[in-house]
């Protein structure tokens, strides 16, 4: 038996998520990998810091390397995420480049959109970057965070992608303290060091995250304060469970231990078991076999839903794919995928069931971890309830759709996120309806988005934020500019009056005027914004095309 100390009223467990900044004092088991990748990055131009689902890239980076480089006074930019949105309404944009605005927003999370979407990667950085008293540049370090969505062809998004890496190698050019760190999965670290040729980076440094040793597993799982009769500790008895694996009679034991299922058993134990005065080696067992269990049938019962395919169908498929000795050896990407479509086996993998590996040049999926065998045989075919996370996530979980190209699951997470949303949180309920627009408006549902656009203003009005208001207004005038000039510039006319001193909408403006045939009021408008901003492109361009019809 393992007997239970008294515990805190604190979980030592930030549950299913990835640590942050603010978890830094939780964050164990990583004090080697920490320093390793803040010394890289420190001293190199480009590091690729690489590995499969689950193992903790994001964690590392924001809980553990960043706050240590910024406790030693580094200049450390914001970790970039390239599902990252801003709330600001993509319509309102001159020009909207995803992958620029979400790589700048997350760097500069105070910079307008605005002037985000308006200049180069490398004409924003030289306006941020700031002088350490030594009359020299310190090194700017900046972080991109799944960035094999950048490193991929991106369909609809294909020529947005390439000007953002074209951009992205122009700055490493220009701006020699600039050391960049990409964050990919083992899967994409060719693209990764591919890229690093254009950046005049090859090779780059490259750092293998891999699972946690059972030394550092049991220095995350100790604060649980789990005691045995005679001196053991529960902690090494789960780290132990957590690494062995029963396969018919046979019984192994794996040198590693994959971060995310030390995470849900952790969880399981503190939240069903802190009263227990013991635990048997058998229950112990069994609590891991159910929270492995629960973690596998809830992430393929909501894949299925969010995918339309019924959960018995994508049960059968993945214990035939990954349940045998070929889920532990490697099934080949093409096979997983005859059967269901690619962006399922994604949504598998991003859910930490399955990783990816590169192996003589082909790409096999494989079980994240042995373990995972065993409760994966006892998972019947019938759809356990969907538990659902709360509207924000919901939203996040939008943004991510968004990035992956899935515009259809996009819309419907923030459509659940707008049900799910109280109307007592008005500024959340019009950041969620706004974001519809955005996904209206990538696909070319200009009505649907001048509607929902109109809709998240009403609710705006009612914060009141008069800003976001004159944002969602220019939005709709910029979609009405080709179709309906007459009543873009009413719009824009009232958008203009709520945000007087920005020059994008007073250009947006000359723009509509000049459709409507007012060409003069148009010259106008632009000759007020070049007086103010001579280097104004839109305005110039507009400018130009003015003088050609007129």
């Amino acid at each position: 038996m393992i007997a239970q100390s008294p515990l805190g009223p604190q979980s030592p467990h930030v549950g299913m998520r990835a640590y942050d900044e603010a978890d830094r004092e939780m964050f164990r088991g990583r004090g080697r990998e920490t320093r390793d990748v803040a010394m890289m990055w420190a001293s190199n131009r480009l590091v690729v810091l690489h590995g499969g689902a689950g193992v903790g890239k994001t964690s590392l980076l924001c809980a553990g390397t960043v706050p240590l480089l910024r406790g030693e006074g580094a200049h450390v930019l914001p970790i970039a995420h390239m599902a990252y949105r801003p709330a600001f309404p993509v319509a309102a944009l001159a020009d909207h480049d995803p992958f620029r605005l979400a790589v700048l927003a997350s760097w500069y999370t105070r910079a307008s959109p605005v002037h985000v979407s308006e200049v180069t990667i490398g004409t924003f950085l030289r306006r941020q970057r700031r002088m350490d008293g030594f009359d020299r540049q310190p090194p700017m370090l900046g972080a991109i965070d799944g960035a094999e969505v950048m490193l991929r062809r991106s369909g609809r998004r294909e020529r947005h992608r390439r000007s953002f890496l074209d951009e992205l190698a122009t700055a490493m050019h220009e701006l020699p303290d600039l050391h960049l760190l990409l964050v990919v999965r083992d899967d994409a670290l060719g693209e990764a060091v591919e890229f690093a040729a254009r950046l005049g980076q090859e090779p780059p440094a490259t750092y293998a995250l891999e699972p946690l040793t059972p030394e550092a597993a049991y220095e995350v799982v100790e604060p649980l304060g789990l005691t045995g009769r005679s001196g053991e500790t529960a902690a090494g008895a789960l780290v132990h469970e957590l690494r062995t694996v029963r396969a018919g009679s046979g019984v192994q034991t794996t040198s590693r231990v994959q971060p995310v299922l030390l995470q849900l058993a952790t969880g399981r134990l503190w939240e069903h078991l802190a009263g227990d005065s013991g635990i048997a080696a058998e229950r112990l067992r069994a609590e891991v076999n159910l929270a492995l269990k629960d973690f596998c049938a809830h992430n393929l019962s909501t894949i299925a839903a969010d995918h339309s395919l019924p959960a018995a169908t994508l049960y059968s498929w993945f214990r035939s794919m990954f349940g045998g000795p070929q889920g532990r050896a490697g099934v080949p990407a093409a096979r997983s995928r005859e059967d269901v479509p690619s962006a399922v086996v994604d949504a598998v993998q991003d859910s930490h069931l399955i990783r990816a590996r590169v192996r003589d040049g082909g790409l096999y999926y494989e079980l994240l971890h042995p373990r995972l065998g065993e409760p994966l045989g006892q998972i019947g075919d019938a759809a356990i309830p969907i538990r659902r996370p709360g509207p924000s996530a919901r939203l996040r979980q939008a943004h991510r759709a968004l990035a992956d190209g899935d515009l259809e699951l996009a819309r419907r997470h923030a459509e659940a996120a707008v049900r799910g949303c109280s109307e007592r949180n008005l500024r959340d309920l019009a950041v969620m309806t706004a974001f519809l627009g955005d996904i209206a408006y990538e696909r070319g549902d200009a009505d649907r988005a001048v509607a929902r656009y109109r809709d998240a203003a009403a609710i705006f009005e009612a914060v009141p934020d008069n800003a976001a208001v004159g944002w969602l207004l220019t939005g709709i005038g910029r979609i009405l500019l080709e179709d309906d000039p007459v009543e873009a510039v009413r719009q824009l006319r009232a958008a203009a009056g709520r945000l007087p001193h920005e020059l994008s909408v007073q250009t947006a403006l000359g723009r509509a005027l000049g459709r409507a045939g007012r060409t003069r009021a148009a010259r106008a408008v632009f000759e007020d914004v070049l007086g103010r901003d001579g280097a104004n492109r839109e305005a110039l361009i507009a400018k130009r095309t003015l003088s050609g019809t007129a």
